[in-house]
């Protein structure tokens, strides 16, 4: 029987956008964020650190929302 893991990202407070809520999600923001910086550092703002810059958000917003708690639904 497999268990269920827990969701690396929620809801935020206040806000749009994932939340990190485990270390698995702190670490792919983190790694994020160093991609982002690392690739504007390198390229100085050229069309290459623009086209790392979308990647790199493309790829955590899938990630996050594949790993991420599933909205809740009203019922009326």
């Amino acid at each position: 029987m497999e268990g269920k893991s827990k969701p690396w990202f929620g809801k935020k407070a206040v806000g749009w956008g994932p939340a990190p809520k485990t270390w698995q999600g702190w670490l792919i923001t983190i790694l994020m964020v160093a991609i982002v910086i690392l690739g504007f550092a390198l390229f100085r703002f050229s069309i290459y650190s623009v086209i790392i810059f979308i990647l790199d958000v493309t790829v955590f917003l899938i990630i996050a929302s594949a790993n991420s708690e599933k909205p809740e639904t009203k019922e009326s």
